[in-house]
């Protein structure tokens, strides 16, 4: 089990893409392993064969684990040492009846996981067929038993299945780290609205120019990048001994995946041009989804932006994503009638609302940072020279 990020100490084998015996190619993804940030593909250090597979699907493996044996061409495997975490349950579970094991009482082998999931969906571990290593019940086992059970009740349309979802490392730590956020940082927001016609007319230039399709969030994150040159004291975090001001700006953008939020970083992005933001992030965004983030991409943002606007959100606030003291939350550009030197004309406007950590920043910091904002954001032309 490799390392991937600073504090991971675990991780779980969420699926095997190849068996015992598959033949493999340097660089081949051969599983799925969930940390408590992304989702990730494990790669073939080396060409080989898969020797026996030592971590079953729905298990978790501790940094520097073994997964599995890779035998190269005229070699034969080894027998490998069970993990240090399979002993530990083993000898926790030698000291009282022998549950769940395929031993003299006849109960099958399972591992801990699988058996807390049966406990909470009210599954008999006797009915289930373990796929595990040596027939052992793992979790996935249980969750596919209990699906089999709700497909064989009577058919109601009108009514929904109950069931229980039992939380991915990721959205443990998304919980873990929000509740630490909300709990111990004093939040205040401030919410204001931006003149947006200039930037996207500005937008739609460069698109037509470029030949690509440029974001309104490909600007925005350039604009907060250019105000937070202004304003140190909000690219900053808060620390026991001290306030860091950062030295560089490295803007955190919120990316929604199907096992939860992650924000990859676009490093030093004020020192970049729109292109090379958009650029960046869709290839961010691709990476994301398809959990090939690496921890540099996903760790060490000094700022965060958070946009809704692509679904039709018009305001929110955003919790800030420690250790930052702000966090952006960009709603959705709407056309509506102003007055303009007292005449009514129709403007595109956004609303931005700004969550600061007041240990930090406080009201007119704030205010002054988005004021310098609004000068990026209604006078475009700024982001371009």
């Amino acid at each position: 089990m490799p390392k991937m990020g600073d504090a991971m100490t675990e991780g779980k084998v969420l699926r095997w893409y190849k068996k015992a015996g598959d033949a493999v190619k340097k660089g081949e993804a051969v599983a799925e392993i969930e940390t408590d940030k992304v989702n990730l593909d494990l790669e073939a250090e080396a060409d080989g064969t898969l020797g026996e597979l030592e971590a079953a699907e729905g298990e978790m493996v501790p940094v520097g684990g073994v997964l599995a044996t890779l035998v190269g061409p005229g070699e034969k495997a080894e027998p490998v040492q069970r993990r240090k975490t399979d002993k530990k349950d083993e000898a926790i579970e030698m000291k009282g009846p022998r549950v769940d094991r395929a031993a003299g009482d006849g109960r099958k082998r399972s591992s801990p996981l699988a058996r807390k999931v049966a406990r909470e969906l009210g599954v008999s571990l006797d009915q289930v067929q373990g796929s595990g290593p040596r027939g052992r019940i793992i979790a996935a086992d249980v969750m596919g038993a209990n699906v089999g059970r709700a497909s064989a009740r009577p058919a109601q349309a009108a009514n929904l299945e109950s069931k229980s979802i039992p939380l991915t490392a990721m959205r443990r730590t998304i919980a873990k780290r929000l509740a630490e956020s909300i709990g111990p940082i004093p939040h205040f927001f401030l919410t204001v609205d931006y003149d947006v016609t200039n930037l996207l007319a500005l937008r739609e230039q460069i698109n037509e120019v470029e030949g690509v399709k440029t974001s309104l969030n490909d600007y925005v994150v350039r604009a907060a990048a250019l105000a937070l040159r202004h304003h140190p004291n909000v690219n900053a975090s808060f620390g026991d001994e001290a306030i860091a001001q950062h030295g560089e700006i490295h803007i955190g953008i919120a990316v929604s995946t199907p096992e939860g939020l992650i924000t990859p970083v676009v490093r030093n992005a004020d020192q970049k041009s729109i292109m090379e933001i958009s650029n960046e992030v869709r290839a961010l965004a691709e990476k994301s989804k398809n959990r090939k983030l690496k921890p540099d991409e996903y760790q060490g943002s000094t700022f965060t932006i958070s946009n809704l606007g692509a679904w039709g959100i018009e305001e929110f606030t955003a919790i800030i994503n420690p250790p930052n003291a702000a966090i952006l939350a960009i709603g959705a550009a709407k056309a509506q009638p102003v007055v303009v030197d007292r005449q009514v004309v129709i403007r595109d406007r956004m609303k931005v609302t700004m969550s600061c950590d007041h240990r930090v920043v406080d009201g007119v910091a704030g205010a002054e940072y988005l004021r310098t904002l609004r000068q990026y954001i209604e006078q475009p032309v700024r982001l371009i020279l």
